[in-house]
Parts: structure tokens; C-alpha cells; sequence
């Protein structure tokens, strides 16, 4: 990074020694719009569509389907009010619970099936 600096800082004095006392200036300013440029598209541009996606999955949510909340919790939506859900947890039907369509990390089934892994010794 310093080298680069160096070669910059060479840059300018080149430069306002031939007469272009604002040329290395121009050179600064692309050098940092591009860095910046590139900057946005490696972090800021992914992170927004992400966002959209989520924001399009809670909006999309309606009654019956089965969501995993923030928390970790499976349940089934019963009603949906405005920008809050009404979900039901676990087998017993009348632990009804308010949440926030934000609070909402997926929709989709729990995996209940059971997977047992088998060891082999070697005899």
C-alpha cells in the first residue's frame, strides 16, 4: 500500500513539475471512484438483493404455512394481522402466539425424520 502511495505521490510531482499542476489529482480521484465503485458492488449490492428476497419470503407468508422463526421455533401460521402472525406451536392446539412477520427466518417444513448412523467395526 505504501509503494502505491509512493507511486501516486511520484505521479503528482511528474506531473506539476511538466506544467499540469492538477492531472495526478484526476488520477487520485478515478483511482478512489473505482475502488469505491467496486467497493458496492462486492458488498453493499449482494447485501440488498438478499434483503429483497427475505423481504419478498415475509410478505408472501399466509395462512397454513409452516415458518422457522428467529428463535428456532417450527410453527404453523393461523391467521396473519396487518405486520403480525399468528402461529401455532407444536402438537397442542391452543398454544397460539403473536409475532412479528420480521421476527419470521423461512418458510418451510421441519425435517422430523429420524437419522441413524450406523458404525462398522472392524473385526
Amino acid at each position: 500500500m505504501a509503494n502505491f502511495l509512493t507511486l501516486l505521490g511520484a505521479g503528482v510531482e511528474a506531473g506539476a513539475e511538466a506544467g499540469q499542476a492538477g492531472g495526478g489529482w484526476l488520477g487520485i480521484i478515478v483511482i478512489y471512484g473505482g475502488f469505491l465503485g467496486l467497493l458496492w458492488f462486492i458488498m453493499i449490492r449482494p447485501q440488498k438483493k438478499r434483503q429483497k428476497a427475505v423481504m419478498d419470503m415475509q410478505s408472501s407468508i399466509k395462512v397454513g404455512d409452516s415458518v422457522l422463526t428467529t428463535g428456532g421455533l417450527f410453527g404453523r401460521v393461523v391467521d396473519v394481522v396487518n405486520n403480525t402472525l399468528i402461529v401455532e406451536f407444536g402438537t397442542n392446539k391452543s398454544v397460539r402466539v403473536p409475532i412479528l412477520k420480521d421476527a419470521v427466518a423461512s418458510v418451510r417444513e421441519p425435517e422430523l425424520t429420524i437419522v441413524r448412523e450406523t458404525e462398522e467395526i472392524d473385526k
